[in-house]
């Protein structure tokens, strides 16, 4: 009986879900946070300073962020805020940098109609959000700002991956941020860190090109997530 009770445990401690739960309290443990805490955090600043806007998401993939977003609005009840996500759903594009990258072409693709299928079972409502489909290149365009207008931006979560990438959804999303906007860059880490690689080059440079805009670091997250707190000064 002993050895059948013991063949079960071990089971269990090498199974993927013990293992996945275990690195669940981990993170915990030792304080790391988490992309959904990292949203938890950005929705209860926008509530303490009462900053009005919407969620932009840029890189859905299957959801999972998206999904804790609304949560996240219900548990603040910010009831007027809607939710705009943007991906190609073909995955990712050309890969523009192979120097230590961990990314492939059409890596992390989900249809929309299987998305919307997710966001449904979420609890969304179709009134709640807007997906614009398609590659940055073509999709971010003049008729999007055009369904968006008087909008701003409270939350951005920028899940690209790629610095081609990154660089078009800063030259689209600019006009929409604000004082108090969080900024997150959920892959800013990557390529080991290199600041003149992915989304710390785009970031950089869009710096440069807009000194109307403050970036003020805010938290690390995850393993390769960094967010900041934008400060429009003109």
């Amino acid at each position: 009986m002993r050895a059948i009770v013991a063949s079960l445990a071990k089971k269990v401690v090498d199974s993927a879900a013990f293992l996945r739960l275990a690195e669940v309290f981990d993170r915990h443990c030792d304080n790391r946070i988490s992309e959904l805490g990292m949203l938890s955090q950005a929705f209860e600043f926008k509530k303490i300073n009462a900053v009005e806007g919407d969620y932009f998401e840029f890189g859905l993939w299957r959801g999972k962020t998206f999904c804790h977003a609304h949560r996240m609005k219900r548990r603040y009840r910010q009831n007027d805020m809607m939710f705009w996500g943007f991906d190609s759903f073909e995955g990712l594009p050309e890969i523009d940098d192979p120097a230590h990258n961990i990314w492939s072409k059409g890596g992390f693709a989900c249809s929309e109609a299987e998305l919307r299928n997710i966001l449904r079972r979420h609890g969304f409502s179709e009134r709640e959000y807007g997906l614009i489909p398609g590659f940055y290149k073509e999709s971010l365009n003049d008729s999007v700002h055009a369904r968006l207008q008087g909008r701003k931006a409270a939350v951005v979560y920028i899940d690209c991956d790629l610095y081609s990438s990154t660089v078009e959804v800063l030259a689209f999303v600019h006009r929409y941020l604000q004082n108090g906007t969080i900024a997150c860059f959920d892959d800013f880490y990557n390529y080991k860190g290199a600041p003149d690689q992915g989304e710390q080059k785009a970031l950089s440079e869009f710096q440069v090109a807009h000194p109307e805009l403050q970036f003020l670091p805010y938290l690390d997250y995850a393993p390769l997530g960094k967010s900041f707190i934008v400060r429009r000064l003109a």
